[in-house]
């Protein structure tokens, strides 16, 4: 699923950077306003306008080939800034499908365990509550009030894994998930099934994937503006709050848009999977049973 992440993100760089430029020229002009406040005089306005007002009353901010030149500098660095970003962003998204450089790897493999031990103790809770809740049920009959509710513990353990993390980040399981959940239920291999699905759904299904891709590609861009706000942090402490609520929306867009985006493709296969068997078995639409996917899958490897 990670190449076909790749592939259908294609594209969105350009039209990303063009967003970024904007962002970039906010960012330039706090820039300018932490080196001439510091942190001593971080939120003095008064002082910022006396020297806003100082630098235009030079002499050389009235000619109109400095002041072409200054705003062509700023687009430029702009673009700079905005192409920096995106490459971080580029970054961010490996790191959220679970593809740690080795330096990181051990602390990935921390995150990892300690994801695992959260899973597991609320998979043990809601093992327990069903226990109890059947056993007061040979019983009497009843389900005592007492018993914990086993739906919301259910929902405690899916919010941490749909299945048994693997992965440093939630992002990384949630599409882990989906190839596991897709392999259970249909014995279909997803990475060998997904380019042959992608050519047979109809061209709005694609639409609502690509818009689903470029709702967490966007989280991911957003996400990569901490960097340059941590950074100008050292200068001007304001842009730490800043960088902080940056990335706590970003994190809790990322999450939101792999989800939609890994719910699409399930729903995808769960719709479309009978016509892939019709197409490449002697299977009807509507018998496609883990078998089918076994044969789908071992034609589609080819061997490999």
């Amino acid at each position: 699923m990670s190449l076909f992440l790749a592939e259908i993100g294609k594209g969105l760089a350009a039209r990303w950077l063009t967003l970024l430029i904007p962002s970039g020229m906010l960012f330039l002009g706090l820039t300018a306003a932490a080196m001439l406040l510091g942190h001593g005089h971080a939120l003095d306005a008064a002082m910022l306008v006396r020297e806003l007002d100082a630098a235009a009353a030079r002499p050389a901010t009235r000619s109109p080939g400095a002041v072409l030149l200054l705003a062509a500098s700023v687009v430029l660095a702009a673009a700079g800034v905005a192409l920096l970003v995106s490459g971080v962003a580029g970054a961010v998204e490996t790191l959220w499908y679970g593809q740690w450089p080795r330096p990181l790897q051990p602390l990935g493999r921390r995150l990892t365990a300690r994801r695992l031990a959260r899973w597991q103790r609320a998979d043990e809770a809601h093992a327990e509550a069903l226990r109890a809740k059947i056993r007061r049920l040979d019983t009497d009959g009843a389900v005592a009030a007492d018993i914990p509710d086993t739906a919301r513990l259910n929902a405690v353990r899916n919010r941490i894994c749909l299945v048994r993390p693997d992965r440093p980040v939630w992002t990384a399981d949630r599409i882990r998930a989906a190839d596991l959940r897709v392999h259970a239920a249909y014995g279909l291999d997803l990475d060998s099934a997904w380019p042959r699905l992608w050519l047979i759904v109809p061209e709005e299904t694609r639409a609502e994937l690509r818009a689903a891709r470029a709702a967490y590609a966007g989280a991911a861009g957003l996400a990569a503006w901490t960097v340059p706000y941590a950074v100008l942090a050292l200068w001007w402490w304001p842009a730490a709050p800043v960088a902080a609520g940056i990335a706590l929306v970003a994190l809790r867009r990322g999450r939101a848009g792999m989800d939609a985006l890994a719910e699409l493709v399930e729903a995808v296969v769960d719709l479309h999977c009978g016509e892939l068997a019709a197409r490449l078995t002697a299977d009807t639409p509507d018998e496609f049973f883990p078998e089918s996917g076994d044969r789908i899958t071992r034609r589609l490897r080819k061997g490999a």
